[in-house]
C-alpha cells in the first residue's frame, strides 16, 4: 500500500473528503455552488506526483481547467521554493497567466513531522482561499505542519477561511495518524 510521508494514501484521501465536506457547509463559504475539485500531493525534490484525485464534485464546466491548474500550482510552487523559498502559491500568483494560488508546503524550519517538509499539496475547484484553507487543515491533521506554519501561510494570503475551518475540524486531530510517528 502506498504511503505518503508515513500515512496510507487511502487515509489521506479519506481525511481530505471529510475536510472538504465540512468546508462546503461553512457559512463563510462564498461559493456554495462549487462542491469539490482536484487534490494532489507531489514530492518536493523529485517532483513525483503521488496522486491527483477528485474530492467532492468539480463543476463539469471547470473540470478540465481545474485538473490542469492543480498540477501547475504544485509544479510552480516546487520551482519557486527552490528559487525563492516560497511556501505558498500566493507568492507567485499571476491571474493574467492563469497561475493561481491553492498550493502549499511546510516551511523548511517547520516543527511538524520531518516527512511533511518534502510534500507540496494543491487543490483546485472552489476558490483560492478555500483551497488553501483546506490544504492547511489537512497538513495539520497529519502533523506535516504546525499551527504556526499555517498561520504564516495565512498571513501571506490574508486567508480568513482557515480559522473557521480549523474549528469545525477540531475533532479530526484526535485520530491516530499513519504509523504513530514523532516529529
Amino acid at each position: 500500500m502506498q504511503t505518503i510521508a508515513g500515512v496510507p494514501r487511502d487515509e489521506v484521501l479519506k481525511v481530505a473528503e471529510e475536510v472538504v465536506k465540512r468546508f462546503l457547509v461553512l457559512p463563510e463559504n462564498k461559493k456554495p455552488e462549487r462542491t469539490g475539485g482536484y487534490f494532489t500531493i507531489q514530492h518536493k525534490e523529485s517532483g513525483k506526483r503521488y496522486f491527483i484525485n477528485e474530492i467532492g464534485q468539480c463543476l463539469p464546466e471547470m473540470d478540465h481547467d481545474c485538473f490542469l491548474y492543480v498540477q501547475e500550482k504544485t509544479r510552480r510552487l516546487g520551482m519557486m521554493n527552490v528559487i525563492s523559498k516560497h511556501i505558498s502559491a500566493w507568492q507567485s500568483r499571476n491571474r493574467e497567466r492563469h497561475e493561481y494560488a491553492g498550493a502549499i508546503m511546510a516551511p523548511k524550519d517547520s516543527k511538524g513531522f520531518k516527512e511533511g517538509r518534502d510534500l507540496i499539496g494543491g487543490f483546485s475547484g472552489i476558490n483560492e482561499h478555500s483551497e488553501e484553507a483546506i490544504l492547511l487543515v489537512i497538513w495539520m491533521i497529519f502533523r506535516w505542519m504546525t499551527l504556526e506554519d499555517a498561520r504564516e501561510i495565512c498571513a501571506i494570503s490574508d486567508n480568513q477561511l482557515f480559522e473557521p475551518l480549523l474549528i469545525v475540524c477540531n475533532d479530526l486531530f484526535d485520530r491516530p495518524i499513519g504509523n504513530a510517528r514523532k516529529a
